[in-house]
C-alpha cells in the first residue's frame, strides 16, 4: 500500500486540507472499501481513544464516526451534553480537562456554536474533528459528498456543482464550496434572497436565480436540508412557495437524467426533493451514506498517523 499523509493532525475546517490531502483520504477511504468485509477490523486506531463529544443532536454523523472507529480498533467514549455535568454549570473547557484526563486522544466534536473545535484544539494537545459546529463548517459531510462525485466522474475538474438551498445556515455549503474548488470542480448556487448571504459574499460565487436554470446548467446538484426553524423564522413566504421555487422534482430529472443529485439529509420530501427521484440511479443519497463511514475511516486513520509522529518528536 502506499505511503499516505495529510499536512495536519487534525481537522477544523476545509481550508484545512490541500488537494495531496483530499487525494490522500479519497485513496485510504478507496482501501478500506476494497478490503472491509463484516466483522473486520483494522489497527490503525489500536491503543487510541477516541471521544465523540456531542453538544448537538446528530444521527448520520455521530453513528458514522462511531462505527469508524470501531472498525479501526479503537477504545472509544460516547459524551452527551444533556447528560453531562454542563448541566450543572460546569464549563466549556473544564469539560475538556476532564475527558483530556481519562487519557483521551482524539476528539470528534460536534457544536451548535461556531469556531469550538478549534477553540478545544487550541487547549489540548489530542486531535480534533470538526463533525459540525454552528453556521460555520463540516468538512467531514464535504469530504464525502466529493468523494461520492469522484467515484462517479472520475475527475472533478471541470465538473459543474449547483449548491441549491438554505446557502444563509450551511455549514455543509460553506465546507463542498471548498473541496469542491480545490479539486477544480466549478460551483455555483441558487437561492432565494433572504437565505444567501449577498452582501458577504466572500466565496465569490455566481448565483443562478431560478431553479430550471440551475438543473439545465449543472452536472450536479447538491441540494440542502431546509431547516424547519427557518420556515417559521420570516424569511420564507411558506414552505409551499420554496418547494416550488427551489424544490427538484420529478420533472427537472425528466428533463435531465443524467443529472446527479447529492444531499446530506435528512431529507425534508415534498419539499427540498419530490418523493419519487430516489427511482433514478444517479440519486447518490445513500450511497453518500456509506462513504461517510469509509471517508471518516480514512481521516481518522491519517490523523492518528500525524498524532503518533507528533507525539514522537515531542518525546
Amino acid at each position: 500500500m502506499e505511503e499516505l499523509s495529510i499536512s495536519r493532525p487534525y481537522l477544523l475546517q476545509a481550508d484545512d486540507l490541500t488537494a495531496n490531502d483530499i487525494q490522500s483520504i479519497f485513496s485510504r477511504a478507496q482501501f478500506f472499501i476494497d478490503n472491509y468485509k463484516p466483522g473486520v477490523k483494522f489497527d490503525d486506531l489500536k491503543g487510541l481513544t477516541v471521544a465523540l463529544t456531542f453538544f448537538e443532536n446528530s444521527t448520520r454523523t455521530k453513528l458514522s464516526f462511531e462505527l469508524a472507529s470501531k472498525r479501526l480498533s479503537a477504545d472509544s467514549i460516547s459524551f452527551q451534553s444533556s447528560s453531562s455535568s454542563q448541566k450543572k454549570g460546569e464549563s466549556l473547557i473544564d469539560t475538556l480537562r476532564t475527558i483530556e484526563a481519562m487519557g483521551v486522544d482524539m476528539y470528534i466534536v460536534r457544536h451548535v456554536c461556531s469556531g469550538v473545535p478549534g477553540f478545544l484544539q487550541a487547549n489540548t494537545c489530542g486531535a480534533v474533528i470538526n463533525a459540525g459546529d454552528g453556521k460555520h463548517e463540516h468538512p467531514t459531510q464535504a469530504l464525502l459528498d466529493t468523494f461520492t462525485l469522484q467515484k462517479h466522474f472520475g475527475d472533478l475538474k471541470g465538473v459543474k456543482v449547483c449548491i441549491i438551498g438554505d446557502i444563509l445556515h450551511s455549514r455543509v455549503a460553506r465546507s463542498n464550496i471548498t473541496v469542491l474548488r480545490t479539486l477544480g470542480a466549478e460551483v455555483k448556487v441558487c437561492a432565494p434572497g433572504t437565505l444567501f448571504p449577498r452582501r458577504l459574499n466572500y466565496w465569490n460565487v455566481e448565483i443562478i436565480e431560478h431553479i430550471d436554470d440551475a438543473i439545465e446548467w449543472a452536472d450536479v446538484a447538491l441540494v440542502l436540508r431546509l431547516q424547519r426553524e427557518r420556515m417559521e423564522s420570516g424569511l420564507l413566504p411558506s414552505i409551499r412557495e420554496y418547494s416550488n421555487y427551489y424544490g427538484v422534482n420529478f420533472e427537472h430529472f425528466a428533463k435531465k437524467p443524467e443529472l446527479v443529485l447529492l444531499h446530506p439529509g435528512p431529507v425534508n420530501y415534498g419539499i427540498e426533493l419530490d418523493y419519487n427521484i430516489n427511482q433514478y440511479p444517479n440519486v447518490k443519497i445513500q450511497t453518500q451514506v456509506t462513504h461517510g463511514v469509509f471517508i471518516r475511516m480514512a481521516l481518522l486513520s491519517l490523523i492518528a498517523k500525524q498524532l503518533k509522529v507528533k507525539r514522537a518528536k515531542v518525546a
